[in-house]
């Protein structure tokens, strides 16, 4: 319960002293929020949040119908209107201090992807968003690139390699979304291809039994919270001891859109919430995003 009068943010700067990374946030907003967009990063920073990644689409040849079969529902979209974010987003990153880390969202690339990529990462992109999606069985009801981009499925894993064989290049962190129970055999092998891959499976890997098995068996894979909250509300017991069978994979991730620091406080809440032993706790906020990131352990 927080005490009368106090907001929740001055609250929990109170009893946090380690900074807080939220490694899974989303754009969705266009340079004409900056204003609303700065005054809610004020109120993370209060909070003891230093840092979001936040993904941003970089669509240059989808139309409006072909775009929004490749965006999930329930997602208020206020950027600009073929999801081309990468401008507003590192002008979001500049202004804000150093707070924002960028990842650049994959899912529209076409044509010479390391060529993309490398003048992405130059602009100052540092790190990569993907969704595996061969087809429209995907756990986010979302279509197939194969058949959006009229390419095999051989072409698709041809791209998708190199923009893993980029990032563990460059040492940079890949989030990618990507259910282990129906997609464990793709995961697997692209796990084997990349051993030094810095990559989180957001959201548990869709499956926590299926995820178990990967954790286990390849030491820089990391998963978050992120887009979970229902769920461990529903059964905190079994999560929380999830969280502690890994306690150096779990990251701290809201989902939240840039403009929602709201969502961001409500999941500083729930894991709050699970009363985890105090290392797990920092590990989960703080240690693992870190690692993941690759930031210097002065920003931790």
């Amino acid at each position: 319960m927080l005490e009368e009068g106090l907001p929740r943010e001055t609250l929990m700067k109170h009893r946090e002293p380690q900074d807080i990374i939220d490694v899974h946030c989303h754009c969705f907003a266009g340079r004409e929020l900056a204003a609303p967009v700065a005054a809610g990063l004020a109120r993370l920073r209060s909070a003891g949040v230093r840092h979001l990644a936040v993904m941003g689409l970089v669509n240059t040849s989808f139309s409006v119908e072909d775009i929004c079969k490749l965006i999930p529902e329930g997602f208020d979209y206020l950027g600009e209107p073929l999801y081309y974010e990468a401008d507003d987003l590192l002008e979001f990153t500049h202004s804000s201090g150093g707070m924002l880390f960028p990842m650049v969202d994959t899912r529209c690339l076409r044509g010479d992807v390391p060529a993309l990529l490398q003048s992405y990462f130059a602009g100052g992109f540092r790190g990569i968003k993907g969704l595996y999606l061969a087809d429209d069985g995907n756990d986010l009801h979302l279509a197939g690139i194969p058949e959006l981009f009229g390419i095999s499925l051989e072409q698709y894993h041809r791209r998708e390699w190199q923009i893993f064989a980029f990032a563990e290049a460059n040492d940079l962190p890949v989030l990618y979304h990507m259910d282990a129970s129906r997609y464990g055999d793709v995961m697997r092998a692209m796990l084997d291809d990349f051993p030094s891959l810095r990559i989180n499976f957001p959201h548990f890997g869709i499956s926590r039994r299926a995820l178990s098995a990967i954790l286990e068996c390849y030491p820089n894979v990391y998963t978050d919270i992120a887009y979970m909250r229902p769920h461990i509300l529903n059964n905190p017991a079994s999560y929380r001891d999830f969280i502690c069978s890994y306690p150096d994979r779990v990251c701290f991730g809201s989902d939240a859109l840039l403009y929602q620091p709201e969502i961001v406080l409500e999941y500083l809440d729930l894991v709050r919430s699970l009363k985890l032993p105090g290392e797990v706790e920092a590990q989960v906020l703080s240690g693992n995003p870190c690692r993941f990131l690759g930031l210097p352990t002065t920003a931790c």
